[in-house]
């Protein structure tokens, strides 16, 4: 399988997928990603220096087991900071891409403002085999935590046009 095939943008500064591996690296950075997050239980193997990342952030999160409220408060205000950059283009990975990488990006969205729904339908009708809010990882607590936090700390957005939806253009490209 082409690895650019699971690299996915789901807004204008915002892509889920796997593990940034060596082998992505050329697609990561042909898609003019410019930081990464990675929220997998393995650490980064990719640097600032390997691509020219701004920065590279591992903060894990154990897949199938609910995010505690530190965590996602860790990984949120790493991905502001990190979206709030000028230019800024973060990719979100865990291993597989499907589970923690997509529920982090879905749970910023809401902090963002984003309907849970809204923000499920916008990385689930990007990233085919993504699993955004996975029971196993959220609950309502945890969702009325990241919209909390981010109507204390994230809005107004000072970089709202990396909120909006990919162009499909864009999505084409790394199909």
């Amino acid at each position: 399988m082409d690895v650019r095939r699971r690299v996915f943008p789901i807004t204008r500064s915002l892509w889920v997928g796997p593990f940034a591996s060596p082998e992505r690296l050329p697609v990561l950075m042909q898609s003019g990603i410019t930081h990464l997050l990675n929220v997998g239980d393995a650490p980064s193997v990719l640097t600032a220096q390997d691509g020219a990342f701004r920065e590279v952030v591992w903060h894990p999160i154990c897949d199938l087991q609910r995010i505690p409220e530190d965590d996602a408060a860790d990984c949120l205000g790493h991905l502001h900071r990190m979206v709030c950059e000028p230019g800024a283009s973060v990719y979100v990975h865990c291993i597989a891409g499907w589970n923690r990488s997509p529920t982090i990006t879905w749970l910023y969205l809401i902090a963002c403002g984003l309907s849970a729904a809204t923000a499920r339908s916008l990385i689930e009708g990007r990233a085919w085999d993504a699993v955004p809010g996975h029971s196993r990882l959220v609950d309502a607590t945890i969702l009325d935590f990241a919209q909390k936090l981010g109507l204390a700390r994230f809005l107004p957005h000072p970089r709202p046009e990396a909120l909006e939806p990919s162009a499909p253009a864009a999505f084409d490209a790394v199909r």
